[in-house]
């Protein structure tokens, strides 16, 4: 799924005439990338019970464009950001006061966000930090959950930040590779579930710059 859209937009980037809008008001940097989430283990809340849950690591990808103008030397700009990644949930499946076993389910995460990054406009190095907000969709596949009311999928959209750090490294006036670190936070209320979920992800990436 991932790949014929970052085809997509990378070749479109040759037709679209973003350089001469980027040399007039800014800079332009449009990328994508892979990713590996290491999500914490939460408590979850179960059909009336807080129990422990483990959420297994997943890999995604994801894109994004940022725009830094002129007027803040482009050190000041903000990005759109849209990623996606797979995971796991287990957890005991203790509800009203009974133990029926593990409770289990595939769990998909996808986000839309909005980031805004400070960074230091080197020659060939370019570090940045940031801090956005956006949409977060959790969604479970294939629930299995004694007592609940199942469903092949389950989705719990909720608001999500982010915080992160990392470098680009140019290659050629152009093109550019880079490697960021951030943390997630979001909190996911289904049908009967709910958690707090909060991952590390780690991202590697190349981008084009306009």
């Amino acid at each position: 799924m991932w790949f014929p859209l970052l085809v997509i937009i990378f070749s479109s980037a040759f037709w679209l005439p973003l350089s001469a809008g980027g040399a007039e008001f800014g800079e332009i940097d449009l990328a994508g990338y892979l990713l590996g989430s290491w999500p914490r283990d939460q408590p979850l809340f179960n059909q009336g019970s807080t129990v422990p849950a483990s959420i297994q690591p997943g890999i995604g990808a994801g894109v994004k464009i940022g725009l830094f103008p002129h007027a803040t030397r482009r050190m000041l700009g903000i990005e759109i950001d849209s990623y996606g990644h797979g995971g796991a949930l287990s957890f005991p499946n203790t509800a009203n006061g009974q133990n029926n076993g593990t409770g289990r389910s595939n769990l998909l995460v996808l986000n839309t966000m909005l980031n805004l990054i400070v960074r230091y406009p080197g020659e060939m190095v370019t570090p940045y930090i940031g801090i956005g907000g956006g949409w977060s969709h959790g969604t479970l596949l294939n629930p299995n959950v004694t007592g609940r009311a199942d469903k092949d999928f389950d989705s719990a959209r909720a608001l999500g930040y982010q915080y992160l750090a990392g470098a680009q490294v140019l290659v050629s006036p152009k093109v550019f590779l880079f490697g960021e670190y951030r943390y997630f936070s979001a909190n996911y209320h289904w049908d009967g579930l709910a958690v707090d979920f909060r991952a590390h992800y780690g991202l590697f990436g190349v981008g084009l710059r306009f």
